[in-house]
């Protein structure tokens, strides 16, 4: 009865032994480190072709020069050169606004846009000489007239040079 009661417990503590390693391995699985489920790797889409902001930029451009124009021919008298500050001033803004653009226009585009800045260049120099002479209207609006020439030199310059550049 010994060696029956020896096997019993033998069996017994198996049987306990491998029910505990069985209960580990349950837990394990739903318990264990988290399971980092690979995302299935999407090919990146081919970046859109540039877009050509030239007829705009083209269009922004005149309504700009068109705007300037328009502002110092109604220049008369120190009072109307005073009113007309804060649209030549805004006028002064959009060329700096669309000489950062013209950066990205295709180089074939450049020569249209320099094209139009030297083509109404004389007008308005003619317009700028006119005010400027007008007593009483040099020291108002000189500073102003002084910008706009820069910012036109700026925007006239820089789209030749890099048309120059890229066809080297």
């Amino acid at each position: 009865m010994s060696a029956d009661l020896e096997n019993t417990n033998r069996s017994w503590s198996w049987r306990w032994v491998l029910g505990v390693v069985a209960a580990a391995a349950v837990a394990w699985l739903f318990l264990g480190p988290p399971r980092v489920v690979e995302q299935p790797k999407t090919p990146v889409p081919p970046a859109p072709p540039a877009y050509d902001d030239s007829v705009n930029l083209k269009s922004s451009l005149e309504s700009a020069l068109a705007g300037v124009k328009a502002s110092l021919q109604g220049v008369s008298d120190a009072a109307s050169a005073k009113a007309a500050l804060p649209q030549l001033e805004k006028e002064a803004a959009e060329l700096d606004k669309l000489r950062e653009r013209s950066l990205n226009v295709p180089a074939d585009s450049e020569g249209a846009l320099a094209g139009l800045v030297a083509s109404d260049r004389p007008a308005l120099d003619g317009l700028f000489d006119k005010v400027l002479a007008i007593p009483g209207v040099d020291s108002i609006a000189k500073p102003a007239i002084d910008t706009l020439r820069a910012k036109l030199d700026a925007l006239g310059k820089a789209l030749p040079f890099r048309v120059r550049q890229e066809t080297k």
